[in-house]
């Protein structure tokens, strides 16, 4: 049976590493929301959200996951990993469904069945 916990380290300068791993780990999950509430509220189909970035964090964060689980079995590295993926997801989740009704609604507007999107403007 695996452990599933790495003892803090006697070393002060390792012990700060790990401390501050968490710390800035635990401030990163707070940082999610603001994007969250910007990407929420967009009605422009999210354009300025890279789905590409944000794609590619929450798959490294599901390889962070398999790896904390299979490979170090390290609980702290497991839930960090889990908020991240769970961050990561939504920001790209939200963007992906706005980009999808923006497409939609301009579609229709093109259709001529609804009017142009707020926001739009032709290049």
């Amino acid at each position: 049976m695996p452990v599933w916990s790495t003892p803090i380290p006697e070393a002060p300068m390792l012990a700060a590493i790990v401390w501050l791993y968490l710390g800035t780990n635990a401030l990163r999950v707070v940082s999610y929301f603001p994007q969250i509430h910007a990407v929420w509220r967009c009605r422009d189909g999210a354009r300025s959200v890279s789905l590409l970035t944000w794609a590619s964090w929450s798959i490294s964060h599901v390889f962070a996951v398999l790896y904390s689980t299979q490979v170090v079995h390290d609980l702290p590295l497991l839930l960090i990993s889990l908020i991240n993926l769970v961050g990561c997801s939504a920001v790209t989740g939200i963007a992906l469904r706005r980009r999808l009704q923006w497409k939609r609604a301009l579609a229709a507007a093109y259709a001529g069945l609804a009017p142009v999107p707020t926001g739009y403007e032709t290049r």
